[in-house]
């Protein structure tokens, strides 16, 4: 009777006739033709008992993953057995299915509380922009001030000080000089009256 749990698994003959004289050489070594019929019966009922054992133990090995949270569509893909329904019925023939089903009941619990809790948390609030800062405003050009040139006349400037002691404002421009009359020039040929006046003095004496 095949096994539809252990589809897409083929062994040798070769193979099977090794593990038959490994485990079986006692009886096949047996000279008695009965009593290597009856060593031989007993071998097969006990490797049908390790059939169903190895069994139960890949069941117990399918449910050990979902208790540690693998779905059961995960389970049938990873191992090669593809239907769910086989997954299940070697976790039944384990005698698993009520483990299985109480590490599913108390994932629910933990997986609303922390939906209920992610929904509650508020959201974290994104930082506000910066402020962009303000452009750069380039000074506008200065156009230079054409500046003309002074004559060089040899003159030079009086300073404050020197201003002051010529009586004239400290700042400002030199008042123009007062129209002054000149003073009359004296005749330097004396007058007759005086001449002679002089020459009765000289006699006289």
């Amino acid at each position: 009777m095949s096994d539809p749990t252990t589809e897409g698994y083929t062994v040798s003959t070769a193979e099977i006739d090794g593990m038959v004289r490994n485990l079986c050489a006692y009886a096949l070594s047996e000279p008695d033709p009965l009593q290597r019929y009856l060593d031989l019966t007993h071998q097969q009922v006990l490797f049908d008992g390790i059939i169903e054992a190895i069994r139960r133990e890949r069941g117990r090995a399918l449910a050990d993953l979902m208790v540690s949270g693998m779905a059961v569509e995960t389970v049938a893909a990873k191992t090669n057995l593809a239907a769910v329904p086989k997954v299940r019925k070697l976790i039944t023939l384990a005698g698993e299915t009520e483990r299985v089903k109480a590490a599913a009941a108390a994932a629910k619990p933990a997986k609303s509380a922390k939906a209920a809790k992610a929904a509650t948390s508020p959201k974290p609030t994104e930082p506000e922009p910066e402020p962009a800062a303000p452009a750069p405003v380039e000074p506008a050009p200065v156009e230079p001030v054409p500046v003309e040139p002074v004559p060089v006349t040899g003159k030079r400037m009086l300073t404050a000080a020197e201003r002051l002691a010529l009586g004239l404002p400290a700042e400002g421009p030199v008042p123009p000089p007062r129209n002054r009359q000149p003073a009359p020039r004296q005749s330097a040929k004396q007058p007759r009256s005086l001449f002679r006046a002089r020459k009765k003095s000289d006699r006289a004496s």
